[in-house]
């Protein structure tokens, strides 16, 4: 590990995990590139078993925001104190809900128990029109609060939190994988791709590789869902410019790697080698 570590000093834990994974899978070996003062360039250059060169940027697929918002739900340690008598679930659909949600959850949190209801968007119309920032969270934000009023907050000695986390999300699943082109389409149109490509497009290198790490945010719920828990390999190639010869893509929570390799998909498990 130490070797592993002081070999890649430079690069973030993300494009360290993301190299380590192709010398796994390729037999490479991983070189740090955008270091020593060097400017738009990718991030690895790898040696290739056969002596051939390949450059290797990494870049995080995820909607707008979600990233941010996992950082800070992690400062809370994904909860906040209950004020009440239920255990109550805060779904937070964008980090600028943030700060006005922790400073108001607590009074919507009461006004609901005290009316009897789970969701503050079935509190009386009144009561949502004279409080704007029930008015706020039910019309305009991105989150969501619901009380689980079968579930005390305070259960002998123990007193629970409140449970804070991302948008649920749900659906048929695409375990066919027949919806992950169209979906890589839609994501390489986000405005942090080009530049990446960019620089995958200028290096001097027998093969361009994209490591995409995908957050759970990153495509539609059927598709995303299907990279995870699907054995199945994409029916189609994926919507790559001429730029990138390889593309991998690392679901979160999965134990397999994809690889394109300019004809084929294979799966990989590197984590456990």
């Amino acid at each position: 590990m130490v070797d592993f570590v002081d070999q890649l000093k430079g690069l973030s834990e993300q494009e360290k995990a993301a190299c380590l994974i192709a010398e796994r899978v390729l037999g490479a070996v991983a070189e740090p590139w955008d270091i020593a003062g060097r400017s738009g360039v990718v991030d690895a250059m790898l040696t290739l078993a056969d002596g051939r060169r390949a450059a290797f940027e990494v870049t995080v697929l995820a909607a707008e925001g979600a990233i941010q918002t996992d950082s800070l739900l992690r400062r809370d340690n994904h909860s906040w104190p209950l004020p009440g008598k239920w255990l109550w679930s805060i779904r937070i659909g964008a980090p600028s809900d943030i700060p006005r949600l922790r400073a108001a959850y607590q009074r919507i949190a009461l006004a609901c128990e005290a009316a009897g209801v789970q969701r503050p968007q079935n509190l009386p119309w009144d009561v949502q029109i004279a409080d704007p920032d029930i008015r706020w969270l039910v019309q305009e934000s991105a989150s969501e609060m619901t009380g689980i009023s079968s579930v005390p907050a305070v259960d002998g000695g123990h007193t629970r939190s409140a449970m804070l986390g991302p948008p649920a999300r749900a659906g048929i699943v695409d375990r066919s994988l027949a919806g992950l082109r169209p979906a890589l389409e839609t994501a390489f149109a986000q405005h942090h791709m080009p530049r990446h490509l960019e620089k995958l497009r200028r290096a001097e290198a027998d093969e361009r590789h994209l490591f995409i790490p995908m957050h759970l945010s990153a495509l539609p719920f059927s598709v995303i869902d299907g990279l995870m828990a699907s054995e199945s390999l994409p029916p189609d190639a994926p919507p790559l410019p001429q730029e990138v010869t390889h593309l991998w893509l690392a679901p979160a929570f999965s134990r397999r790697v994809l690889l394109w390799n300019g004809a084929e998909w294979s799966s990989h498990d590197p984590y456990d080698n």
